[in-house]
């Protein structure tokens, strides 16, 4: 017999197959069995059904198995109005006691995270991250873009900086895990593609401790041709991200209210767009926060909550595009602006309180990158395959790189990118 999930059951003969979420054994045992779509419960009357107690009865919570029966509804069973009478049960494996609870420490739960996940909202939260790459995909396959898959393993530090991780031996030579497709995405740029994407994995040797911060992370990258300035970039991630969120939020509204009794951020309106400079200067005037001397050229954290909370009280906006950093703050392949060379054409884009993208217009003449990389103290002999992609003609170009699980954590209000990852990678985290 072929098996029924449980939210498509309905009255007459089935089979499921889940996990043991409850037992309840008095004169009459009730089970609720959990597959990935929901619950039933499993009504067992030892005096119809002997065989299948005698068989119940070996259960723990946790354990598999398959139950063939028939489904009723009924209006006095709460979990959902549906229960099975079964007439035969197969256990699929004993769990042992449970070494983890939903109210256990966080590190705790993440040693057993995969039973941390068997949880209904937690199975939700993974639902919506498979339909932000779907609507994404979606999106770019509407406007024309071209999927690209770039190496992980590479001879190049895509950011020309020191938070990379180095494999031992690759074969004699020296290589690293990649941070972004940067460089290999703006190569795609070279070969004429006009517009192409990735979703993939990324590595950060970056040893913060904070809820924010990960070694390994999943991010979309885009990159565009033909571009006038870094505002052709945030049209593009604005409509990118206007079709995944109100796409989510017209699909999972009415079950996201139920995990989290709120409604789902729209974007159906145009994010604002502030200057650094600007923005300085609303910290310091409206918030009475000045961002540390140390970090000028950026935002801190707090600065970056702070402005976030300005710009909802100011516009109703849950977003805001910071545009025109400084040169000396941004990667060597930022386009400087013509009228003040000392900025960049660059911007970030927040979210309740977070960088979730850094994007650019990027430095496409090959005299102008080369004098970009001296200028950031890296020796361009070291860059040569790179810069050998602007020798044979190259277009205007710019794109960004999104950050899924720090767009996640915000759409749920969660602490932590730790909550909306799989399995977890940081400085302290390398198991399971």
């Amino acid at each position: 017999m072929q098996r029924t999930y449980i939210k498509n059951l309905v009255e007459g003969e089935c089979l499921i197959k889940g996990y043991v979420e409850a037992i309840r054994d008095k004169k009459i045992m009730f089970l609720v069995i959990r597959d990935v779509t929901g619950f039933v419960q499993v009504t067992i009357e030892k005096d119809k059904c002997p065989g299948v107690y005698e068989i119940a009865k070996q259960l723990t919570l946790h354990s598999f198995v398959a139950v063939k029966g028939n489904c009723v509804f009924s209006t006095y069973v709460r979990n959902g109005g549906k229960e099975i009478y079964p007439t035969a049960m197969e256990i699929m494996s004993i769990a042992d006691v449970l070494p983890v609870a939903s109210d256990s420490a966080q590190d705790l739960r993440m040693d057993y995270r995969w039973i941390d996940l068997r949880d209904e909202k937690k199975v939700f939260m993974f639902r919506i991250q498979t339909a932000f790459e779907r609507l994404a995909i979606e999106y770019f396959n509407k406007n024309g873009f071209i999927e690209i898959h770039t190496p992980k393993i590479t001879a190049l530090s895509s950011e020309g900086g020191s938070e990379v991780f180095e494999l031992k031996n690759y074969f004699g030579q020296k290589a690293y895990l990649t941070q972004s497709p940067q460089l290999y995405k703006q190569m795609s740029m070279m070969a004429g593609f006009d517009k192409t994407f990735e979703i993939g994995e990324y590595f950060r040797a970056n040893p913060s401790f904070t809820s924010r911060h990960d070694t390994e992370f999943t991010g979309i990258d885009v990159e565009v041709s033909f571009i006038e300035s870094h505002h052709d970039v945030m049209d593009i991630e604005e409509e990118l991200l206007s079709y995944i969120i109100n796409g989510i939020k017209a699909e999972f509204n009415d079950e996201y209210k139920t995990y989290f009794d709120k409604d789902i951020v729209s974007l159906d309106y145009r994010i604002p767009r502030i200057s650094l400079s600007d923005a300085y200067k609303i910290l310091k005037e409206e918030m009475n926060y000045e961002v540390p001397r140390a970090l000028k050229g950026d935002l801190d954290p707090d600065g970056e909550k702070l402005i976030c909370k300005y710009v909802k009280e100011k516009y109703n906006s849950d977003f805001v595009f910071i545009i025109d950093f400084p040169a000396k703050a941004r990667a060597f392949y930022s386009m400087k602006q013509e009228e003040k060379p000392e900025l960049t054409k660059t911007y970030d884009l927040l979210f309740k309180g977070i960088e979730i993208t850094s994007g650019a217009q990027r430095e496409h003449r090959y005299s102008n990158l080369k004098q970009n990389i001296i200028e950031n103290g890296i020796n361009p002999d070291t860059m040569t395959e790179y810069l050998d992609f602007f020798r044979y003609g190259a277009p205007t170009h710019g794109g960004f790189g999104l950050g899924i699980t720090r767009t996640l954590v915000k759409l749920f209000d969660l602490p932590s990118v730790k909550d909306v990852t799989f399995l977890f990678r940081g400085p302290n985290r390398l198991k399971p």
